[in-house]
């Protein structure tokens, strides 16, 4: 790989969508999109969000998801399910076949993506794990 993992990071992703909570980036040539939570979110705008998110994996067809939650905060049952019941079977119906995940602070949030994980059941190829660092995920997203 030419460019450092951090230089990857750094300058190689497009901005799709930005705002606060959410920021989601893509690198077309890797198939990997990167999603970047800050803070609470209603469920308005986790809905929007998660769409925006199956939008660009379908546009890109995006591999490797990393998913920095680190300073996502949980959001209540009605959203979990939402999420479960639609963004889940859309994940696995799609392109992604693994997700890197620089888990929340939130401990709740960390329960809530263990909750969609058991409820979605076999995941097929799909593979999700966590990480400590960008360049941690990136480098496994990239094994792929």
């Amino acid at each position: 790989m030419q460019a450092s993992l951090s230089q990857i990071l750094q300058s190689d992703f497009q901005v799709y969508y930005e705002s606060y909570p959410f920021t989601v980036k893509y690198n077309q040539e890797l198939r990997v999109a990167w999603a970047i939570w800050q803070g609470k979110v209603s469920g308005a705008e986790l809905q929007e969000a998660l769409l925006i998110c199956t939008h660009v994996i379908d546009k890109y067809q995006i591999t490797g998801w990393l998913a920095d939650d680190r300073k996502l905060k949980a959001y209540p049952e009605e959203d979990k399910l939402w999420f479960a019941e639609n963004v889940v079977p859309a994940f696995l119906a799609s392109t992604l076949r693994r997700m890197a995940v620089l888990p929340s602070e939130d401990e709740q949030q960390v329960a809530n993506v263990s909750y969609l994980v058991e409820r979605g059941g076999d995941l097929g190829e799909f593979r999700l794990q966590n990480f400590l660092s960008e360049e941690e995920g990136l480098r496994w997203l990239l094994e792929g």
